[in-house]
């Protein structure tokens, strides 16, 4: 069955989280939720058995399902851990270094101590080749055919697992880096070529996200390839579908070849799918807060729009790609509290994670978390766990919680919330860095929190930040699994050029937008979507003569032309004006890159959930909200807020996916989304 036939019918998805593996079963009568815990020593052993207990308990039927969409963080748990395949960079002659070099600037300018990260390919695989072409695309000194074939023995001798080919200026000229590649083919092993992967300038970013795409092939090749061997085996399809770093659905084949498009896959995901609800709900503007088990993700949502950047960077290495402009701190539910050498309290960022996760999931942690806090305060119900746990450890989680306090000399309540209180202050850090920092007024957006742990305290750092409202899924705690089946199939596709903007024939341009729209659409009509229903959008990136960053500015479909450069040039002026607080509209405008995003849209699907019948619940639970001691706060099951339902607080709203707590004062009702809308107050 080909990708676009897939895009309707059963669809599932899988999302591998720190803690608990997310699986959604979306089909007639709503999302069906499920979590499992992790298996960090090996993803896809616990995705494959939480699948096969899925299909013994027949909660899926394996013939049923049309398609499968996988978020993982193997890609970035390999990149920063180091556990990267044996990779070498075949390079021009004299840039052996560009990967050691960087850049001057430093992330921590006053740390006397700071250290670069390792290079990703170590100097004694790093070569060099006699070529050169020119920064008009000219050819300088022609490539050194005998020379990349002298490497073959010294490759092989190696070891070698894959080779990354980056040229100087071969976004402007190619054809170096393909006659290389057709010489390594020969090793056996995968060759990424960077003017294929990343056309654009920047030595030092080209050269580093082509090396990290080439080091991850290995290991993203045989951990996809292991998964729909086992899905094969379970009778469900074969073909994965796999989410990029930009929101886009891609094929399995591509996350193969081209990985390195999926290092934030998981939390792009959430934030597809907060998007999502947050357009059903009404709600164009939002700032998305998913946090889970060991970190919290926060993003930007305007006027139905996720924000991009192409200039991120995971765990020091730069990554010149399109992503979902996430910001990621490690605060999650199993972040772990402690008392610092001046006896100050800090939580995270090393966390509990799977094993043996928080004290009160009496796998063995002792070490006090967030999760541990929220038991000691009432918010959790023991008798109510998350991921197939038989009960939450209240004992032990007081004691976890009293290795603060005793040495404070307070008692275990009033570490549990300051416990939070340092939680929420480093989530409300992060979410100014996203909005505030960057020009937006948080006041202006809604809170749309996620994740097994966002929606206990999404009304807390609402009132924190004078944010109106708080929206909780009915799905929060599956809700990147959820956004996976629902985002669009899409490939990205772009070119460096480098050039003042009206110095670009007319006519170029438009031949290179054409080129540029098949190429993408190509990628995906390969794998079966139908040519017509393709949909394009093109950005450029432009800058001020001079300037060392650029704006990336969306591109009217109209016919390329003088008025249409007068508009772009208008549009960046306005840009540039937002974001740094001026413009200079009478400077010359360089034009960067052009970007072409093709994408096929999923079917629809009804969102609210078919819950399990709710097992029977107290009426009232005592719950500590302030140092003012326990007040009495009503319970309910998420599954009995049917849409126009009402809620005060203080409430605790119990899901088989995750709790959220509604804080005195604060009132709440159900759209006819199922989603919960929270008047922060």
């Amino acid at each position: 069955m080909d990708l676009y036939s897939r895009l309707v019918g059963t669809a599932i998805g899988v999302d591998i989280g720190g803690t608990f593996t997310d699986v959604v079963v979306l089909g007639e009568g709503g999302p069906r939720l499920y979590k499992f815990p992790s298996t960090p020593d090996d993803p896809a052993r616990g995705v494959l058995a939480a699948l096969e207990t899925l299909i013994a308990q027949g909660e899926i039927a394996p013939r049923s399902v049309a398609r499968i969409a996988h978020g993982s963080t193997v890609a970035t748990n390999a990149l920063l851990e180091g556990k990267l395949g044996r990779t070498a960079l075949v390079t021009t002659d004299g840039f052996r270094d560009v990967l050691e070099i960087g850049r001057q600037n430093r992330p921590s300018l006053y740390d006397l101590f700071f250290t670069r990260p390792r290079p990703i390919v170590p100097h004694e695989l790093r070569f060099e080749v006699p070529e050169r072409v020119g920064a008009d695309g000219s050819v300088v000194r022609p490539l050194d055919h005998e020379a990349v074939a002298r490497l073959l023995p010294t490759l092989r001798a190696a070891g070698v697992q894959a080779v990354a080919v980056c040229f100087l200026f071969s976004f402007l000229h190619p054809d170096h880096e393909r006659e290389a590649g057709e010489v390594l083919a020969e090793l056996g092993v995968p060759v990424t070529l960077s003017s294929d992967l990343l056309p654009e300038f920047r030595e030092y970013e080209r050269t580093s996200t082509t090396v990290i795409n080439a080091a991850l092939r290995p290991v993203v090749g045989s951990y996809l390839i292991s998964l729909e061997e086992g899905s094969a085996r379970l009778g469900l399809p074969a073909r994965w579908q796999v989410m990029q770093s930009s929101g886009a659905i891609a094929h399995g084949a591509t996350a193969q070849r081209e990985p390195v498009r999926i290092l934030l896959s998981g939390p792009a995901g959430g934030v597809e799918g907060a998007r999502q609800v947050g357009l059903r709900s009404g709600f164009q503007d939002l700032i998305t807060l998913d946090m889970g088990g060991t970190s919290c993700d926060v993003a930007l949502v305007q006027e139905g729009t996720v924000g991009r950047t192409v200039g991120g960077a995971i765990g020091g290495y730069p990554v010149a790609l399109p992503m979902a402009d996430i910001h990621t701190i490690g605060a999650g539910g199993g972040s772990l509290a402690r008392l610092d050498a001046g006896r100050a309290l800090r939580v995270g960022p090393e966390s509990a994670g799977a094993d043996p996760g928080p004290a009160c999931y009496g796998r063995g942690g002792t070490e006090p978390t967030v999760t541990d806090a929220h038991l000691v305060l009432g918010h959790l119900l023991p008798e109510f766990p998350l991921g197939g746990l038989p009960r939450l450890d209240l004992d032990a989680a007081r004691r976890a919680v009293g290795r603060i306090a005793d040495p404070l000399g307070i008692t275990v309540e009033a570490a549990a919330l300051g416990i939070l209180e340092v939680a929420d202050a480093a989530m409300e850090r992060a979410i100014r860095v996203i909005s505030v920092e960057r020009g937006h007024d948080a006041r202006r957006f809604a809170l749309l929190a996620f994740g097994g742990a966002g929606p206990l305290h999404a009304v807390s750092l609402a009132r924190r930040l004078a944010i109106p409202q708080v929206l909780v899924p009915p799905t929060a705690g599956v809700l990147p699994a959820l956004g996976l089946p629902l985002a669009e199939v899409g490939h990205e596709t772009s070119q460096g050029l480098v050039r003042p903007l009206r110095s670009v024939p007319t006519a170029e341009l438009a031949g290179l937008l054409d080129r540029l729209q098949v190429q993408a659409q190509g990628e995906i009509v390969s794998h079966g979507a139908p040519q017509e229903a393709v949909r394009f959008a093109t950005r450029a990136a432009l800058r001020y003569a001079g300037q060392g960053h650029e704006l990336d500015i969306p591109i009217s479909p109209r016919e390329v032309g003088p008025t249409w450069i007068a508009e772009l040039e208008t549009a960046f002026h306005a840009a540039h004006a937002q974001r740094y607080g001026h413009a200079a509209p009478g400077e010359s405008v360089e034009l960067v890159s052009v970007r072409v995003r093709a994408t096929v849209a999923p079917t629809k699907a009804d969102l609210r959930p078919a819950f399990p019948p709710p097992p029977p619940l107290p009426a009232t639970h005592a719950a500590w909200f302030d140092r003012n001691g326990p007040v009495s706060a009503r319970l309910v099951h998420r599954a009995d807020l049917a849409p126009g339902a009402e809620i005060t607080g203080p409430a605790i709203v119990v899901g088989p996916d995750a709790t959220a707590l509604l804080l005195p004062g604060t009132r709440g009702a159900v759209d006819a989304h199922g989603t919960l809308v929270v008047e922060a107050g």
